[in-house]
């Protein structure tokens, strides 16, 4: 049996840094792919109710476009703030063409390419 995948894609990444987390003192951390499917199910049932009042309390930012005006903004695994470049016609959140934001001219990258060479981009919130 395999776990459904959770409503907001951010509540998986939440669950597996709780069970490092949890782990972490014991010093062994098993792999996310040793718990069973339970344990891994259960982690992230968490993580979704948490997200959720997370999202609920304004502390974090809702997974989807709040208006077809807003863009999203990223912040990858080292720091750097991208800001979503719309194109026409609009594309879907998880194909979307990111400028990363510094005083200098750049250019546009693919947000889905620069994951495919091991990027990780976290949805920091939306601007408008």
């Amino acid at each position: 049996m395999t776990s459904p995948k959770p409503t907001d894609p951010r509540a998986l990444t939440l669950a597996k840094a709780r069970q490092h987390n949890a782990h972490q003192a014991m010093g062994h951390i098993p792999a996310w792919n040793d718990l069973t499917d339970a344990e891994r199910e259960q982690s992230t049932h968490e993580a979704s109710k948490w997200l959720r009042a997370a999202v609920e309390a304004g502390i974090a930012p809702p997974a989807e476009r709040p208006t077809p005006k807003h863009n999203a903004v990223w912040v990858d695994e080292e720091g750097f703030l991208y800001g979503e470049y719309q194109t026409s016609p609009p594309t879907p959140l998880s194909d979307a063409a990111i400028l990363r934001l510094v005083w200098e001219p750049e250019v546009c990258s693919s947000k889905r390419e620069m994951e495919d060479q091991g990027a990780e981009f976290r949805l920091l919130g939306w601007s408008q």
